[in-house]
């Protein structure tokens, strides 16, 4: 009499189906993740009371500066190359300093008592004018 377990397969074809797709998932989420060709197109745009005050791409900037916001809170911001961030602000919380450097698109820093804004957004949407939304 044969053991009835030596029959038995390791692997269905509906588990070799389902660790494919879970292994391709996995591979996809890294290459979105770790997808470089955004960055090239990234354009910072700060807003002082909602309104854009200064825009720039990213990969125009050849040397670090800064942009003085001057109002009832005094912040300075600074950009390069490789990200900006607000590198100074008389708030008092002092939050949108620790922030830290803003690098990818979709990321944003706020200091509101200074009711400034900064954000990065792609290339594909930095046009201002665009809805965010359209609701039907």
């Amino acid at each position: 009499m044969k053991n009835e377990n030596s029959k038995r397969k390791y692997f269905a074809l509906g588990d070799i189906f389902i660790a494919t797709v879970v292994l391709l998932c996995f591979v996809l989420s890294l290459v979105f993740l770790f997808d470089s060709r955004n960055q090239q197109d990234v354009t910072a745009v700060i807003s002082v009371e909602g309104e854009v005050y200064h825009q720039v791409k990213l990969s125009d900037v050849e040397e670090p500066y800064e942009v003085r916001v001057n109002g009832e809170v005094p912040v300075i911001i600074s950009l390069s190359p490789q990200g900006v961030c607000f590198s100074h602000s008389d708030c008092p919380d002092k939050l949108c300093v620790n922030t830290g450097v803003l690098t990818h698109s979709g990321q944003s820093a706020v200091c509101l008592p200074a009711r400034v804004s900064v954000k990065l957004v792609s290339e594909s949407i930095s046009d201002m004018d665009a809805p965010d939304s359209i609701a039907g």
